[in-house]
């Protein structure tokens, strides 16, 4: 079953596309590519790497953002680092925001203004690509244009869902010609979010009609596919934009009728896709270099790796080891941790994950947990330690806290002596969308369908890949709840992706964030409370200039949960936003 394309009809209340494009200074930015009259559009290159500027807007100094509200948000991972990185303390302290969910307000933190910034950089570069792309009809560009529309389609699409995710309620840019600043003052989110789901829905349907597969792309370009948006992308991410969509129509409308074509629908494209895109069979090394564009890769970023490794996603940078020029935020949790399968006999981890996922430092007594020992491959990055910082100072409940970091996120240095850069450089793509993902997407959607049978095939490829045996339940909410698990434990760290799955859960089965949340803050402290007595552990930092209590601990690296619900489900508009575009209500529960 090779390179289907499933189109579904459902009945959709689809919005109309066919609005004006603004490109304001204040605001937006011209593409790297501007894509007028000027510029060569008989050269395939050139209109390539148009798209490819509009996604770049992800490494443009707001990277760092989406990484942060995806995990740090969530039961995924701590905020880590130390508390005078990225601008000092109060900066710092805006990562504590998210992670507690307290103090958030629309004033409070650039990084709720750099998502809404670089989602709309993206969008308005696709506007203009394809206004571009469909002014020219003569024979040349035929071959490349509907392909090359439909790329930049999925591009708005996977920008549009990151803004609806996080603030709910947001504007649909006008798509055809430049507006005055006056024009642009006065654009309205005016539309619910069950409409904005539609409106990206049917910009990825229409995608999925036209956009070449990666063996057509490299038959159109003569060269790799490697890179682009391709077929797979558009029918992965509808798949997960249907999903969402489904969830939301329950939730805000309580229409179980639509959500229930959209399951439907999300199960027709995974059986189109699963023999397309097998998984990976090492785990590990899909976020090496060697896995860069394997063989379940649906879109994925290329990243430009250095003598001291990634330097150009800020997403993706601070998430590594500070000893590799990282700053350890987005630190794993010992939930997330303990979420992995162990074998009954020794109690030792089996989940091949857990290796692809979670990387430590040298010994910290603020871990909370033992430690592998020092042969250990999974401490050392082409055989260097991954060392933290001293915690004998007054940053100490933050300093080198917790030692624990995303395996994913680490980029390898060059193979070789000193900093010089070498040909064989390390360093993994940064990977948006993979199939392991989608199968478990499947999975659910299959599951709501009443396919259990199938839910659990799609389940078990994936864990299978991980090294474990079958699922342990098949049907029920027993199966529902393995197919939430494993897809944590699958994409965990990788993006931007589990705050928006507790969100989305949420909707469908009230309580579930909450728990997940209280777990994330009680598991920290049940781990800590193993070490309060040990020596060489808490008793060897409670220095009598600094005495080191549960209590101050919480105080300190206030780890109690302040989460609000619903008012949680969304963050606030920013508060320039609001200010430049006067018609823009501001989020329901931050108003």
């Amino acid at each position: 079953m090779k390179n289907k394309r499933i189109i579904i009809t459902t009945v959709m209340t689809g919005l109309l596309a066919g609005f004006l494009s603004s490109c304001m200074d204040n605001f937006l930015d011209k593409p790297a590519h501007n894509m007028t009259p000027s510029v060569s559009l008989n050269d395939p290159i050139k209109l390539s790497s148009s798209v490819y500027s509009a996604i770049l807007t992800l490494g443009e100094g707001q990277g760092d953002a989406f990484s942060t509200m995806g995990e740090i948000a969530s039961d995924n991972a701590l905020r880590g680092s130390i508390l005078s990185d990225a601008g000092g303390i109060t900066h710092n302290r805006l990562y504590n925001q998210f992670q507690n969910f307290y103090g958030i307000t629309p004033s409070s933190t650039n990084y709720i203004n750099d998502i809404w910034t670089a989602s709309y950089k993206g969008i308005d570069r696709t506007n203009i690509n394809i206004r571009a792309l469909e002014s020219y009809f003569d024979e040349f560009m035929n071959k490349y244009k509907n392909g090359l529309i439909a790329e930049n389609r999925v591009v708005r699409a996977f920008f549009y869902m990151m803004l609806v995710n996080t603030f709910g309620e947001v504007v649909i840019l006008p798509e055809e010609g430049d507006i005055t600043p006056a024009e642009y003052a006065r654009l309205t989110n005016d539309k619910s979010v069950t409409q904005l789901y539609d409106y990206i829905v049917e910009d990825l349907r229409q995608a999925v009609k036209y956009i070449p597969t990666k063996q057509e792309w490299t038959e159109l370009y003569t060269t790799d596919w490697q890179g682009r948006a391709h077929l797979g992308t558009a029918q992965g991410l509808l798949a997960k934009a249907l999903l969402y969509q489904a969830a939301n129509e329950i939730y805000f409308n309580h229409d179980q009728e639509k959500a229930d074509k959209c399951y439907e629908e999300i199960v027709e494209i995974v059986k189109a896709m699963e023999e397309d895109y097998p998984l990976h069979n090492n785990f590990e090394e899909i976020f090496r270099r060697a896995g860069n564009y394997c063989s379940e890769s649906l879109f994925e970023i290329g990243t430009e790796s250095t003598s001291t490794g990634d330097t150009r996603f800020a997403g993706w940078r601070p998430s590594q080891p500070r000893s590799y020029n990282g700053y350890g935020r987005v630190a794993p949790t010992l939930n997330l941790i303990n979420q992995y399968e162990t074998d009954g006999s020794t109690g030792e981890i089996i989940d091949t994950r857990y290796f692809g996922t979670v990387l430590f430092g040298v010994t910290n007594p603020l871990s909370g947990m033992k430690h592998p020992e020092n042969s250990s491959p999974f401490r050392k990055i082409n055989g260097d330690q991954i060392n933290g910082v001293a915690f004998n100072n007054k940053n100490l409940l933050a300093a080198g806290w917790p030692n624990r970091y995303s395996r994913k996120a680490a980029q390898e240095k060059p193979v070789g002596t000193g900093d010089t850069p070498q040909t064989n450089l390390g360093g993994c793509n940064l990977k948006l969308l993979r199939m392991g993902e989608v199968l478990l997407i499947g999975a659910e959607a299959a599951y709501y369908a009443g396919e259990e049978g199938l839910a659990v095939k799609w389940l078990n490829l994936v864990r299978h890949r991980a090294n474990l045996k079958d699922s342990p339940s098949t049907s029920g909410t027993a199966l529902l709840e393995q197919i939430w698990k494993d897809k944590r434990l699958e994409i965990a760290l990788e993006w931007s992706n589990r705050y928006y799955e507790l969100v989305r859960i949420d909707k469908l089965y009230p309580g579930y964030m909450m728990a997940a949340m209280d777990a994330k803050v009680n598991d920290e402290f049940n781990g800590i409370e193993q070490h309060l007595d040990n020596i060489n552990g808490w008793g060897a930092i409670n220095k009598p200039n600094f005495p080191i209590t549960k209590e101050n601990f919480r105080t300190m690296i206030p780890l109690c949960n302040k989460l609000e619900l619903p008012r949680n489900y969304t963050m606030p508009i920013p508060t320039t936003v609001l200010s430049d575009m006067l018609n823009v209500k501001q989020t329901q529960y931050y108003r």
